[in-house]
């Protein structure tokens, strides 16, 4: 059993940019590439979990069970249905309804060095003891 977030990541890197004449500002767009990733340290730990314990010890894919929560909207439907497809147990993720799953997103600079980000994690609030 792991107890901890299930999460979005949105990664965006910004393409590297010449700014010799300082032309560039910092409050503008930047062309680059945006990606979404499963994350959470929760549902990351469970993944390992489930893969290392299925591929090393022949256990039940069973073994595994992720508690955690996500909203009702489609980040959380997206969560439950990726680690579903990979095989970690969800009974244990609970939808918090009007609640927005967690994100967590990050900007890269061009060398994949992070430059700043927002979490929004409020969501792992809801987890109390007494669901677990």
């Amino acid at each position: 059993m792991v107890i901890g977030s299930a999460a979005v990541d949105v990664v965006s890197q910004a393409n590297a940019i010449s700014d010799a004449d300082g032309s560039h500002s910092r409050q503008s767009t930047s062309p680059g590439t945006v990606g979404l990733h499963l994350g959470g340290v929760g549902r990351n730990i469970a993944e390992a979990a489930y893969r290392v314990s299925t591929s090393r010890f022949q256990a039940q894919p069973s073994a595994t069970v992720l508690v955690s929560s996500v909203g009702d909207d489609a980040l959380g439907r997206l969560l439950l249905e990726e680690m579903q497809k990979i095989g970690v147990r969800t009974d244990g993720v609970m939808t918090a309804h009007q609640r927005s799953s967690a994100v967590c997103n990050m900007v890269l600079d061009s060398s994949g060095n992070l430059i700043g980000g927002v979490a929004d994690m409020d969501i792992v609030k809801s987890i109390q003891p007494e669901t677990v």
